[in-house]
């Protein structure tokens, strides 16, 4: 069983215990209170009849019931608890294909989806370096936007030390906080969930910690360009990840080293033109000195 499989599984057991402690209740009641049980018994009676279009009847039993149930101060939500998700009814399905409530459980639950720290945005702004400080008001307003921005992407281009990793971390915590399933990943954290999948998926009990990256609503990649380039592992699978994120347009925040000639070396142009997609994507470059070599000196 994966991941998302016991992701369902969860979300259709919760369902249940709920339905069962609602109908406990509900029991309870009826035994305890005569006047309840009575009216109970007279809805069932006119529920019976609707079949022969006793609409009015049928209506009056169900307000004297409600009436009653409120005068015994029961409540509802127990006693017929709602579904926690309203797309799939809790069946944690829509249309034949995972619905989102198990995705985001799934993205959720597992700790080692998020590698970078949680970190205040507001905070990491004051202290935010002259250079990045337009930055993070792009970056402001780009989370405002969430999630109907027209530019999903944002990239994020300079030397080490310049706040990128601070600003993405900063970004991605805001995200979360407005209900954003988010993955963040390292560069070389990227390529060794692709080598797991690439060579474990079929081992049993694996986990897979890959397609997370495919389905969340925000993925943060950071340091692109230091991580190993493995033959047939590294570019594909960053491809897979970037194209269908850009084909989906879901957001989704790069850092890197590399400068604009370098990335398409490094990468191709089918990954280039999809991070540099001016169409989608906002590209900034920090111009400015390692601030951690600077505090040292």
């Amino acid at each position: 069983m994966n991941a998302y499989q016991r992701a369902v599984k969860e979300i259709v057991d919760e369902r249940r215990a709920n339905l069962d402690s609602g109908y406990e209740v509900w029991q309870n009641a009826l035994r305890e209170h005569a006047e309840l049980k009575t009216a109970y018994s007279a809805y069932q009676t006119e529920a019976i009849k609707k079949a022969q279009k006793l609409e009015n009847d049928i209506e009056s039993a169900r307000q004297k019931l409600k009436a009653e149930i409120e005068r015994l101060k029961l409540d509802k939500n127990v006693l017929e608890p709602p579904c926690r998700c309203k797309e799939c009814n809790d069946t944690g399905y829509v249309n034949g294909k995972y619905c989102r409530c198990v995705i985001k459980r799934v993205i959720n639950s597992e700790s080692e989806n998020l590698v970078l720290p949680l970190i205040d945005f507001n905070e990491a702004q004051k202290t935010a370096p002259k250079a990045i400080s337009k930055v993070y008001t792009e970056a402001k307003q780009y989370i405002e936007k969430f999630p109907n921005g027209d530019k999903p992407f944002f990239i994020i281009v300079g030397s080490s030390g310049t706040g990128k990793t601070m600003l993405a971390s900063a970004m991605a915590t805001e995200m979360m906080k407005r209900g954003a399933a988010t993955v963040t990943v390292s560069a070389f954290d990227f390529v060794k969930r692709a080598k797991e999948y690439h060579t474990q998926f079929a081992v049993e009990d694996y986990v897979d910690l890959f397609t997370p990256m495919l389905d969340c609503n925000l993925l943060v990649i950071d340091d692109l360009g230091t991580e190993t380039m493995l033959k047939n592992i590294t570019r594909e699978y960053l491809y897979t990840v970037i194209n269908e994120r850009w084909l989906r347009k879901k957001n989704t925040i790069v850092t890197t080293n590399l400068k604009p000639e370098t990335m398409l070396e490094r990468y191709g142009e089918a990954i280039f033109s999809r991070l540099c997609d001016k169409s989608l994507a906002n590209n900034f470059m920090i111009k400015a000195q390692n601030a951690r070599i600077k505090t040292q000196a």
